[in-house]
């Protein structure tokens, strides 16, 4: 395993947050993600997500979250909204998932 990348999104409503963000979870594996890390900070109202992918899927996984990247503020992602990459999670570790 190897970890890829942490991002960062501002979320009021974390249950409403979390049902988007476990919708999206084939979408995910389907672009080479492994697993995650979950972690809220409830004061600062952020979620962190430390994504993992498997070794042999990292080029595509690596392109996923390029365009990802470019896309910006997504509009099915809302309540998260513009998500922020590459930086330390803070808060309470909610799940660690392997696939």
């Amino acid at each position: 395993m190897t970890r890829i990348g942490v991002v960062r999104h501002k979320v009021e409503d974390f249950p409403g947050w979390r049902q988007k963000f476990d919708e999206r979870m084939q979408i995910r594996k389907s672009n080479g993600w492994s697993g995650h890390e979950l972690y809220y900070d409830e004061g600062r109202k952020e979620a962190y997500v430390v994504h993992t992918v498997h070794d042999e899927k990292l080029d595509v996984a690596r392109e996923h979250m390029e365009k990802f990247k470019a896309m910006g503020k997504r509009t099915e992602m809302k309540p998260s909204g513009n998500p922020d990459h590459s930086i330390v999670p803070r808060g309470e570790k909610i799940e660690s998932v392997k696939h």
